[in-house]
C-alpha cells in the first residue's frame, strides 16, 4: 500500500512522466488529484499536452505507430487503479496488462484482447504475412546465393499484401498489349562487358525516386525514362526531370492512382497529352486532383522551364512505344537511346534485396506476387555472372543506393518479357543525330 501511495504521489507530481518522457512538459496527467482513469471511451477523460490531447481512458491507443495515451497512463491507470468491474482477466504482453477491448501491434498484425470465458481473456490476432521475413533473411544470407538480404526498418509494420499494391503498382497487361510484336535491332556491333548510362551520359540520368506508400511505380518509371531520353536525345539541351505526379494525378481514365496503373494507358497519355517537369508539378505520393488544364501547354499551366532549357510551349511528349524482348536488342537500345522501362514480377524475397545479383530464392511467401515497373540503365558482370543494372523507386536507402542487379539473359522474374522503348519529341534543332 505504501508503494502504491508513493507511485501515486510521484505521478501526481509529474515525476514519472518527466523521467520517462524528458521532452514533455511536467505532468501530472492521469495522476491529477481528483482525476480518474475511465473504463470506456470518454473524450472528457483527457489532458492538454503539446497542442493536442492525451487520454486516460481504456481506449487510448498504445501501438508502435501511434500513441495518444498520457505519459503516466501505465503507472496510474494500469499500475494503481483496479480493473473496471466485469472486465475479466487481462491479456499480457511484455509484462504489461491489457484489458478488453484494448489492441496492440505485433509487427504488422493487430491483436485485440477479448474475453474468452468468465474471468478469462486472451489475444486474438491477425495472421497476415508481413513484408519483412526472418526466414528470407536467414536463408538467403546463409550462403549459396549471389545476393544478400537485409531487414529494412522502413518496412516494419507493413503487411505483404499491402506492399504488393503500394510499393509496386503496375496492373496486369491487357491481352492486346501482350500481343505487341517486339522490335528486332539485329545489330552486329561491339557490346562492352559493362555499361552504365550514368557514365555514358554524365548528368543526364535522373536520380532515384521514392514512390512512398503509393502504387505509382508505373508513373515513376515512365517519367524517369522520359527524363533520361529527353536529355540524351536532345544532346543535353532538354535535360530536366519529368513529373510522375502529372501522370499520377492527371492520367485518371482507366487508372487507379495509388492503387495501380496500366502502363499502356500511361504511355498513350504521355504520347497524346504529354508530361510537365518536376519543378512545375512536384511529386506528392498521392493521387491528388489534377491541377493542369487538359491539353493546355506549359505556359498556360504556369510551367516555365529553367533558363538553361530551350523554351517551348507544348508539353513533353513521346512517340508510340515499342517493345523489346531479346537480351541484345535491349542492350543495343539502351546503348543508343538511353534507359528503358521494364516490368518484372516481385515476390516477398525481393523486398529484402541488399546487394549482389538477384535471383528469386523461393523463400518466404510465394502466393502473393505483383508486377513492378523499373528502369534498366545498363548491364555488367559480377564474378562471372551477367546482370542488368536497374533503378528502383523505393528511395536511395534501399538496395545498392536505390539500384539493384538482376540476372541477365535468363528472363529472371520476367524482367525481359516486356521492355518498353520510346523516342522523345525533342525540339528539332537539338535532336541527336
Amino acid at each position: 500500500m505504501a508503494n502504491k501511495l508513493y507511485l501515486l504521489l510521484m505521478a501526481a507530481l509529474g515525476l514519472v512522466s518527466a523521467y520517462r518522457y524528458p521532452d514533455l512538459p511536467p505532468g501530472p496527467y492521469c495522476g491529477t488529484i481528483g482525476a480518474q482513469c475511465c473504463s470506456n471511451r470518454q473524450d472528457s477523460c483527457s489532458h492538454a499536452i503539446l497542442g493536442t490531447l492525451c487520454y486516460c481512458d481504456q481506449f487510448c491507443n498504445r501501438t508502435l505507430s501511434h500513441d495518444d495515451c498520457c505519459p503516466d497512463y501505465e503507472e496510474v491507470c494500469l499500475g494503481l487503479l483496479p480493473p473496471p468491474e466485469n472486465i475479466g482477466e487481462s491479456c499480457k504482453e511484455n509484462g504489461k496488462s491489457y484489458f478488453p477491448p484494448e489492441k496492440i501491434m505485433r509487427d504488422c498484425n493487430t491483436c485485440k484482447c477479448e474475453p474468452k470465458a468468465p474471468g478469462k481473456a486472451d489475444w486474438v490476432c491477425e495472421e497476415d504475412p508481413c513484408m519483412m521475413s526472418t526466414e528470407v533473411i536467414d536463408n538467403v544470407n546463409r550462403g549459396g546465393y549471389r545476393w544478400r538480404a537485409a531487414n529494412y526498418t522502413q518496412f516494419y509494420g507493413r503487411k505483404l499484401k499491402q506492399a504488393m499494391v503500394y510499393k509496386l503498382g503496375t496492373l496486369p497487361l491487357s491481352a492486346e498489349t501482350r500481343r505487341m510484336g517486339p522490335i528486332r535491332h539485329n545489330k552486329d556491333v561491339f557490346y562492352p562487358m559493362n555499361f552504365d548510362a550514368r557514365d555514358a551520359w554524365p548528368g543526364y540520368i535522373s536520380p532515384i525516386v521514392d514512390q512512398e506508400w503509393c502504387g505509382s511505380d508505373w508513373a515513376v518509371a515512365i517519367a524517369g525514362v522520359m527524363s533520361d531520353r529527353f536529355a540524351i536525345q536532345s544532346n543535353g539541351a532538354e535535360n530536366l526531370r519529368m513529373s510522375p505526379q502529372s501522370l499520377l494525378s492527371c492520367n485518371r481514365r482507366s487508372q487507379r492512382g495509388c492503387d495501380g496503373g496500366n502502363v499502356d494507358v500511361a504511355w498513350n497519355f504521355a504520347k497524346s497529352q504529354g508530361l510537365v517537369d518536376e519543378d512545375c508539378y512536384p511529386y506528392e505520393g498521392k493521387a491528388s486532383p489534377c491541377r493542369l488544364r487538359s491539353k493546355a501547354g506549359l505556359i498556360e499551366n504556369g510551367c516555365v522551364p529553367p533558363a538553361s532549357v530551350p523554351q517551348r510551349t507544348s508539353r513533353y511528349k513521346v512517340g508510340p512505344p515499342g517493345r523489346l524482348q531479346k537480351e541484345y536488342d535491349i542492350m543495343y537500345d539502351i546503348m543508343q537511346s538511353g534507359p528503358v522501362h521494364a516490368i518484372m514480377t516481385v515476390y516477398q524475397d525481393f523486398f529484402h534485396y541488399r546487394d549482389g545479383v538477384y535471383r528469386r530464392s523461393g523463400f518466404g511467401n510465394n502466393q502473393l506476387q505483383g508486377l513492378h515497373s523499373v528502369r534498366i540503365i545498363g548491364w555488367g558482370e559480377e564474378r562471372g555472372e551477367k546482370y542488368w543494372l536497374v533503378a528502383n523507386s523505393w528511395g536511395a536507402w534501399w538496395g545498392e543506393n536505390g539500384y539493384f542487379k538482376i540476372a541477365r539473359g535468363e528472363n529472371e522474374s520476367g524482367i525481359e518479357s516486356f521492355v518498353v522503348t520510346i523516342l522523345c519529341d525533342v525540339t528539332e534543332s537539338y535532336r541527336k543525330k
